[in-house]
Parts: structure tokens; sequence; C-alpha cells
């Protein structure tokens, strides 16, 4: 049986409750599309020319953002469980139930149903040594367990996931600053276009980042919030 790979790794929240009211002493507000952050006072908007989102940096005398807000803004690194409801693994399920000789298309590829997943205990080694997680699908009367390992890389990461004001906010911060992203993605769960069956977000992110430049970054996201009209 073929084994699956799947990024996974432990979930790190934020608290759910409002921004900072009040930014610290001597930092400045900048606003970002339809969010307003507070910044150290030497950091300055630069916008730059987007094709169809508005783009630019935030810079700094030490560091710098990049930041894009529009409806195709990087959603930056998955979550788990983002991953499980809509990783690239649900797209090669099909695989392990296809049979040798047959041509298969859209109208004949087998559609696998996820039961559930589950954490990995010891037994679970002989279905896949050492997995993480295991996956329980069906396919017609069919019914198997899938191994499902987490990436070393993706340990690297951490994540705080949480819904504001009716905004979903994922910050992601690298265990390694300099060698990872440290970013915040904001997506307003009202704005879903349905010609182009995507909603509008803002995601900002810098990389390669000393300890306490990620320390202020995470300080620069959390008083992240939306622009209030006549604002």
């Amino acid at each position: 049986m073929k084994k699956l790979f799947i990024v996974l790794l432990p979930l790190f929240l934020f608290s759910c409750g409002q921004a900072e009211k009040k930014p610290p002493r001597q930092w400045i507000t900048i606003e970002i599309g339809d969010y307003l952050f507070d910044f150290p006072a030497d950091f300055k908007l630069v916008k730059e020319k987007g094709i169809d989102s508005y783009v630019g940096r935030i810079k700094g005398d030490s560091m710098f953002f990049q930041f894009d807000f529009g409806y195709y803004s990087n959603r930056l690194e998955q979550t788990p469980q983002e991953f499980l409801d809509k990783g690239y693994w649900r797209l090669v399920l099909p695989l392990e139930f296809m049979k040798e000789g047959v041509a298969y298309d859209q109208s004949n590829t087998p559609k696998v149903d996820v039961i559930n997943i589950r954490p990995a205990s010891v037994q679970d080694s002989s279905i896949a040594p050492g997995c993480d997680y295991v996956a329980k699908c069906k396919y017609g009367k069919i019914t198997v367990d899938f191994g499902v390992y987490i990436p070393d890389e993706t340990k690297q990461m951490n994540f705080a996931v949480d819904t504001l004001d009716k905004v979903y906010r994922k910050i992601v911060w690298a265990k390694d600053p300099q060698k990872g992203t440290t970013g915040i993605y904001l997506e307003d769960l009202n704005s879903f276009n349905g010609s182009i069956n995507n909603t509008l977000a803002l995601s900002m992110s810098a990389d390669k980042l000393t300890t306490n430049q990620q320390e202020t970054a995470l300080k620069i996201f959390r008083t992240g919030r939306r622009k209030r009209e006549g604002h």
C-alpha cells in the first residue's frame, strides 16, 4: 500500500481578544488596504505597482515587510487544518484505487471519501512505520487506512489562527526566524466574489529576521484591525 505524506504541525493560538487599543510610545499607525497596523516610528509605507492588487512595502531602518491586498493574496503556509481540509493529498488519494490497464478521466476517476483523520498510536506503525496520523478512507465498499507523516521542514513553523470582527486571521512565524517567514494573513469573510471564486485578503510578511525583529513583527501583527468608516 502506498503511503501519503501530509504536512502537519501543532497549532499555536493567539488570544482572540481585540487588537491593542493604544500603540506603544513612538509608534505610528499605517493604513494597508482595509486594515490599520501600528509600527515603530521608523517605518514608512512604500507603494509599488501591482497588476490585480495593491502591493508595496512597509520599510523600517532594519527590516521591511512586503504586503499584497487583493483577491489573490498569498495565504502563506498552510495550517495543519487547512492542509487536511484542502491539501494536495486528497488529489492523490484516487491513485490508490486505480487499476492497471484502465484509462481514467473525470468520469471514472475513483471518488474517495475521507471518513476521519486521527493521531497515530504506536500500534499504527503496522500501517506505516512511525506515522504521525492515520487517515481512514473509503472507496465503494473498500475502506483503507493511510499513514500520514509530518515533514521536518513543516515542523519548523508555528501558526496562530482566530476569527475577529468577521476577519479570518492567520499568523505564521518560523522557529528559526532567519530561515523562514514571519507573516500575517487577513481574510474578509464577507467579501466573497463569485465571479473569481475568491475573497478579499491582505498578506504581509518578512524573511530572514533576527529573534528580536521577529518579536517586533509579532507585536505589529497583533495591532492589526479593520479600518472603520470615516477613519
